[in-house]
């Protein structure tokens, strides 16, 4: 599927499985079909699978941010190593986002190490691109 049809299912499904996840990221996935951005089969999945069990209330905004954070960042980098720079860094710039919502929103109720997990990130990216 092309990155245009997979954000289009994903903006059908915001409109279909209605939640606070779903009103995060009805706006951003528009933004993002402005600007013609990549996602690749997985991400789109995983997103799409996060809306259902969103609104089911079967898994935490914060659970979905993770999840987009670490898709992201896989598919930044991989975007980056094939030059497509710009789809690059929109795909890092957005792992970075929702890993600072994830931390933000379970800080004060689950037992994490943000710092940590934000290094292994660091190296992961700066390895992968080394």
């Amino acid at each position: 599927m092309q990155a245009n049809e997979l954000r289009e299912k994903i903006t059908q499904y915001c409109e279909e499985y209605d939640s606070t996840y779903a009103k995060l990221v009805k706006p951003i996935n528009e933004m993002l079909i402005d600007v013609d951005a990549s996602i690749s089969e997985e991400t789109a999945h995983q997103i799409l699978e996060n809306l259902k069990l969103s609104a089911a209330g079967n898994k935490e905004v914060a659970d979905c941010h993770l999840d987009e954070s670490d898709n992201f960042l896989r598919d930044g980098i991989e975007d980056l190593k094939h030059g497509n720079l710009g789809d690059g860094a929109l795909q890092i710039f957005g792992a970075g986002l929702n890993f600072a919502s994830y931390a933000a929103k379970v800080a004060a109720t689950r037992e994490i190490n943000p710092h940590k997990m934000l290094d292994e990130r660091f190296k992961k990216l700066k390895n992968d691109l080394t």
